[in-house]
Formats: C-alpha cells, sequence, structure tokens
C-alpha cells in the first residue's frame, strides 16, 4: 500500500534542529460525537498514544520490528550493494470511546528511538511521527484530522534510551497534564515536516507486545547494589516502582539473570541493563517507557517502593501441554515455553531477550515447528515471513543472518535456509501455500547465491568478512566442518523445495532439482564418508546423524549414532545437532536412548544440568559458561515429546487428517498432554502398569483421526476415546 492509501492527506512530523532523546507530540482538535472514529498512527521508532490522557491502546513497543525503509550502510566495511525490500505496519485503533464533544480533544504521543534511530546501529532516520484520525457521523459524513505542522512538539522526560541498555527518566520539569485540554503550552515547538518513507505501508495485524501477567517478587537482602529481589523466574518486562524520593533524587533499577556468591548481581548476566528515575518529589510509577528488560533478579537502590513485576512479551496463547512422571521432561516443557514467550517480541523470534534481540534466520527456522506446535503463532510468523523476504538481497540472492537486517553473524547454510523452512513449516501447520508461492523465485535465487558461494561442490563461503558458521554453540570447540554442515542445508532445502514445487505447480523444475540434491549428495559422500567405518567425519559432534537424515551412509552409520548416545547419556552437538540426533533416536524406534538424552543431568551436554543449577528458561550453552540464560534454539527437540511420546501428527497439513502413534518409552509410565489445532484441542494421555496401557485421546469434531500403538489400529471419533492395551 502506499502512503497516500493508508494516511490521505497527512504528513510525517518531526522535531526542528538536534534531536532529543524522546520526543512529545500535542495536537488539539475540537469534535462531535462520532459514529466511529478510527485512529491510524505510527510513530518512529517506538511510541505510546493517548486520547485525553488515555491510552488508546494497551500495546506496548508499537510500531512492529521491520526493515523499515532504505538506509545507508557498510557490512563489515563492505559495501555490497545489496537490494532489499522495505515494509511499515501501521497499526489501527477504535478511539470512540475517548472522543469528547464537550471540550478540545488532545491527541498525545510519546516517540522514542526504538530500532528505527538506534544510536549504535545505522539508523533509518530521525524520531518521527505520521496519524490520520477518521470520525464517521451517522448521516455518513467523515472528518479527518491528520498529522501536519500545527503538530506541537517538546523533548520528553526519557533523556537517555537504548533498546538493549535501559533509559533515563529525568521527570524534573515534566507535567502530566500535556495530555490533557487545559494545558497551557510552555516551550513547545511547531513540529517539522518530513518526507515520506519509501516504503510498503501495511495494516498491522500481527500480536503486539501487552502486559501479560504480573510477579510479586520476593525481597531478597540489602545489598551494595540496594534491596534484592527475586521473581522466582527469568523473564521479561519490567518491576514496577513507586516514587518516595525528594526532587533531584535518583532511584536506580539494575536487572540481571543470576547473583554472586555475596548476593549481588552477577555482572557477566547483567547485560548492561540499568534504569535511572530523577524523581520531581511526585509519588509516580515508575517503569521503562520504550523498551523492555530481560532477568529474574533486581536491585533497587534509593527511595522507591516495588509494587510488581509486569511480565511482558507478545500476545500469543499457550496453546499446549505437557506432563510425565519424569521431571526434567516436565521442567523442559516449561522451560522452553517461557524462553520462547520471553523471546516474542514486537512480531519478531529473537535469539535473546537482552544482548542482541534480533530475528535470527537460524534460531529462528530451528524453532519455528516447535513454536507453530505449542503456541498460536499463525499471525506471528505470518508478519516475520514478511521480514524474512525483505531481508533477500535481490541482487545477489543472499539471506541475511536476521530479519529484520541488523549486522550480525551466522552461515549460509542454517541461517539462510529460513527462506525455505519457514514458509514451508507454516504450509504444513496452516495448510496455506500463498507465502511459499510467493516466495518460491526467491528460494530459487538462494539456491543460486549457495551455487556462487561453493567450491567443487561443496558450500565454503559466504560474503567477504562475514563468518561462514556451519554448527553452532557444541560443548566444545567446534570440530564438524562447516562445508559439510552448509551443505547438508543445501540438500535439506532442496528436498523441501522439490516438495515446494509440486504443491505450487512448479513441476517444470523439478528434474533440475533432483540432479542438484543428488550431485550434491556424492559430494558430501566422497568428500567425508569414510567406507572402513560407515561413519562421515569420524562421527564428530553429530556428523553422522546430518548424513542420516538425507538418506546417506549405511546402516553401520545410524548404528553408531544410536550406539554413542546410548553410551553417553549426553551431547556433543550444537544447535542444529541436537534437534536432528533426537529426531532420527525417535524415528528409528530407539525413543529410550531420546528420552535418556533429552532427561540426562550430565554437566557439559544435557537438559537436566540446566535444571540442576535451578536455571528457568534454556541456555545459550551447554555447561557453565552461559553468556545468556534465555535462548530458545537448544528448545527445538521439546516438539518430539508432542509427535513421538504423545504421538499427534498430522497425516495432512493443516491438520484435517490425524495419526495419534505414541511410543512407549520405558522409562514413561505416566503421560499427558495437548495440542490446539485449527479445529480444536486434540489431548493423549496414558497411564502404563504391568498388565496394562491406557490411553485415554480426545479428538475434535470435524478431523479424521487413527490410532496406533503396540500393535492396535483403530479409527477415532470426535470426544473421548478409551482404549487399552
Amino acid at each position: 500500500m502506499k502512503f497516500r492509501e493508508m494516511f490521505g492527506a497527512a504528513q510525517w512530523v518531526g522535531v526542528e534542529g538536534q534531536q532529543p532523546e524522546s520526543v512529545l507530540f500535542r495536537t488539539e482538535f475540537a469534535a462531535e460525537k462520532p459514529m466511529r472514529a478510527e485512529l491510524t498512527i505510527v510513530g518512529l521508532g517506538v511510541f505510546e498514544a493517548y486520547i485525553n490522557g488515555k491510552k488508546v491502546s494497551e500495546d506496548l513497543f508499537m510500531p512492529l520490528n521491520t526493515d523499515y525503509c532504505p538506509r545507508s550502510f557498510q557490512i563489515r566495511g563492505n559495501d555490497f550493494g545489496e537490494v532489499t525490500e522495505h515494509r511499515l505496519y501501521c497499526p489501527k485503533y477504535d478511539v470512540t470511546h475517548l472522543i469528547e464533544t464537550e471540550c478540545m480533544n488532545v491527541l498525545a504521543v510519546m516517540v522514542g528511538n526504538g530500532w528505527f534511530a538506534h544510536k549504535e546501529y545505522p539508523a533509518f532516520g530521525v524520531k518521527q511521527l505520521c496519524y490520520q484520525l477518521v470520525m464517521t457521523y451517522s448521516d455518513g459524513s467523515e472528518r479527518r484530522i491528520v498529522s501536519g505542522p500545527q503538530v506541537m512538539t517538546k523533548a520528553g522526560f526519557v533523556i537517555d534510551e537504548h533498546m538493549q541498555k535501559g533509559e533515563t527518566h529525568d521527570y524534573r520539569g515534566y507535567d502530566d497534564g500535556w495530555m490533557l485540554a487545559d494545558y497551557v503550552p510552555d516551550g513547545w515547538q511547531q513540529a517539522k515536516v518530513l518526507p515520506p518513507l519509501e516504503t510498503d505501508y501495511l495494516t498491522s495485524d500481527c500480536p503486539a507486545d501487552r502486559v501479560i501477567r504480573s510477579i510479586i517478587p520476593v525481597e531478597l537482602s540489602e545489598t551494595s547494589q540496594g534491596r534484592m529481589y527475586d521473581c522466582g523466574e527469568n523473564i521479561t518486562g519490567w518491576p514496577v516502582l513507586i516514587c518516595r524520593a525528594a526532587a533531584g533524587k535518583e532511584i536506580v533499577v539494575r536487572v540481571g539473570e543470576s547473583l554472586m556468591v555475596d548476593g549481588t548481581l552477577d555482572p557477566d548476566n547483567c547485560h548492561e541493563q540499568v534504569m535511572r528515575y530523577i524523581s520531581d518529589g511526585t509519588p509516580r510509577v515508575l517503569h521503562p517507557q520504550f523498551t523492555w528488560l530481560a532477568f529474574q533478579y533486581f536491585a533497587v537502590e534509593g527511595e522507591a517502593d516495588v509494587v510488581e513485576v509486569q511480565v511482558i512479551h507478545t500476545d500469543v496463547k499457550v496453546t499446549s501441554s505437557f506432563r510425565s512422571n519424569n521431571s526434567t521432561l516436565n521442567w523442559l516443557y516449561d522451560a522452553y515455553i517461557r524462553t520462547q514467550l520471553d523471546n516474542m517480541h514486537m512480531g519478531i523470534p529473537s535469539d535473546c531477550p537482552h544482548i542482541e534481540r534480533r530475528g535470527y534466520t537460524g534460531d529462528g527456522q530451528l524453532t519455528c515447528d516447535a513454536v507453530m506446535t505449542m503456541l498460536d503463532a499463525k499471525a506471528f510468523y505470518k508478519k516475520w515471513l514478511g521480514d524474512i523476504a525483505d531481508c533477500q538481497d535481490r541482487l545477489s540472492g543472499h539471506v541475511q543472518y536476521t530479519a529484520p537486517y541488523v549486522q550480525s553473524g551466522g552461515g549460509p547454510g542454517g541461517w539462510g535456509c529460513a527462506i525455505v523452512e519457514v514458509p514451508y513449516m507454516y504450509y504444513k501447520h496452516y495448510n496455506d501455500a500463498e507465502p511459499m508461492a510467493q516466495m518460491y523465485p526467491q528460494m530459487l535465487h538462494y539456491f543460486e547465491y549457495l551455487d556462487a558461494h561453493s567450491e567443487n561442490g561443496l558450500v565454503v563461503s559466504d560474503r567477504p568478512g562475514e563468518w561462514c558458521l556451519g554448527d553452532w554453540c557444541t560443548p566444545e570447540k567446534i570440530e564438524i566442518p562447516e562445508p559439510f554442515v552448509n551443505t547438508y542445508f543445501y540438500i535439506m532445502s532442496l528436498g523441501r523445495v522439490l516438495e515446494i514445487a509440486r504443491v505450487v505447480g512448479h513441476f517444470e523444475d523439478i528434474p533440475a532439482l533432483e540432479k542438484k540434491m543428488n550431485d550434491l549428495k556424492a559430494v558430501l559422500v566422497e568428500k567425508y564418508y569414510d567406507e572402513n567405518t560407515g561413519d562421515f567425519c569420524e562421527n564428530i559432534q553429530g556428523a553422522n546423524a546430518f548424513a542420516v537424515d538425507i538418506g546417506l551412509g549405511d546402516v553401520r552409520t545410524y548404528d553408531h549414532i544410536e550406539q554413542q548416545y546410548r553410551r553417553w547419556g549426553y551431547y556433543d552437538t550444537g544447535i542444529f545437532g541436537t534437534d536432528i540426533v533426537t529426531r532420527l533416536l525417535f524415528e528409528n524406534g530407539d525413543e529410550g536412548v531420546a528420552v535418556h538424552l533429552l532427561s540426562g543431568h550430565v554437566e557439559n551436554g544435557s537438559y537436566g544440568y540446566m535444571q540442576d543449577m535451578h536455571a528457568t528458561t534454556l541456555w545459550e550453552y551447554w555447561g557453565d559458561y552461559a553468556r545468556s540464560y534465555n535462548h530458545p534454539m537448544f528448545g527445538t527437540p521439546v516438539r518430539y515429546l508432542f509427535q513421538y511420546v504423545l504421538g499427534i501428527t498430522q497425516s495432512t497439513e493443516g491438520w484435517e487428517q490425524v495419526r495419534i502413534a505414541p511410543k512407549l518409552v520405558p522409562q514413561l509410565w505416566s503421560v499427558s498432554g495437548h495440542v490446539t489445532v485449527p479445529k480444536g484441542k486434540i489431548s493423549v494421555a496414558y497411564e502404563r502398569s504391568q498388565k496394562s496401557t491406557i490411553f485415554r485421546v480426545q479428538v475434535p469434531a470435524g478431523i479424521t483421526a487413527e490410532f496406533s500403538c503396540g500393535g492396535v489400529h483403530r479409527q477415532l471419533s470426535a470426544g473421548m476415546n478409551i482404549i487399552e492395551i
């Protein structure tokens, strides 16, 4: 959509001269009571809007994070001349109930830097605002209030702001009445009209961030950093305080994920997140304005009372559950759900909610199936698919390591293949092939990029000066060869695209895609396969699993996987290998070994060790080195608790036909859980005894479902089905 289609006669406005850290925008208007009033509004980078002192929405950190518009920047000192696409999501709000008729109305907007005007990364532009308020009356007439030079501006109370590091608020001289009609403006200036952004304007339809729930933290002790509090879990959000400080006094809130022995915050896990509030002597409510914090513990220095901690993330619903007699599997499910939710903000799935907060295509493609299985994520991923499509260079075919793009590290396989994997999984879960069809040419263009960065059939490089990762975050030094892993992803993506080509009707491409896939497989065998042992790359860090997953090797290749992990009981793999190893064990009838791995308690290479260390979210690394205690990428195998332990799988896209085929594991005698599909909830529970296993399977109406376990095969009816084996 073009600018005028979205905003009519409105103009972008900003601040004349030096840019403050935050900007207040104010517009007065008279109005008769409308039948309907709809506000379309965007403040860049992050905005919060009020009419007559009342919020127009409970949405936070709007607009959604995107590659907003063209900007000038270089990547690690290199100018690659890339051509990418851009979009801006514009929220619309029904504000009929906020319009007053007996006095002037005030539209008040606070705008902060966000990602758009970030101080460290190449900024898209300066803070700015655009809006159109359309009031419709009973006679069919309309009145439009639009942004323009009549808007007044002033510097806000947020005097320092950084998306990842926190904010400083100075309330001295700040008057809350600026949002109301009887306010007398002092020190305000006329807004500067700015040119329209060159972008695609879209109506925002992805869930926004909101306050989801509240926690009453436990006060621990008085420390050198102030009064220390524990939320009991690692969360994203903010502490809410009531200021009791005299005018000019400062209140400092520091947050972190772990504590030192002396009870203070561990500096290695604070990630520079600090909030500072300078009091004006008013007992006002204090919390961040334009960003969230990520933490379990926090310290308050200064005169303020802690009211609560508000948990904030994208407003997506948890649509699954899992419980068993194995406490580690239960912990793993809970920790993954919490970690994933902590990493859903502003319309992107992030790598971590504090240090980087970026939509890494590697982490995102790896976890997308798990998220779509366990959360109501359709609208969320529809939006992120647009970001992935935008971030591909239209000239070379390169897919960035993050979507939206922020200079980051990654690799040409596990990261770039998001342009195939995410639309493919979206189709599988929601039976919507449109994103696949739209992005199909981009998938082929990405393959051209991989070919251009291959030598002798192996993907060996990415752009000059960039990282070229294969697997990532192995317990020990990465030894599995990067070309082996990246070529695996090329082959895996070719297999996906072969299926996609049949779905979207590009049958003419199938012979060439099949030939390319077979040629690449032959190269991997020639380069990395040992005929004497049956191993690839000496089976280092799950190498055999990568090979078996694309149909390579012989019976020894898989046997060595099973034997090794049965003997070890822990993972030696990185983020990709961990998922592949676990899935192959389940697929090949070694579910006992898979569950043993998932519930192991070895220090360097197990989930149980995180549980033993009282973690409530998943770590970035195995073992004691944990730069971040809140990374979702190792949570991907949680999906197999549903697909194999509970046995809930779809026989057709969109869950129209379902197969319930639980894999019974000796160490699991009590299991229950559910997923929610388009037509309702599918739940499975079973209890095992020495004599029999009793299954309770609930299926919603309108789904064709069959049960298969222990030699018993049965068609299931809508409602509760009880089966005893």
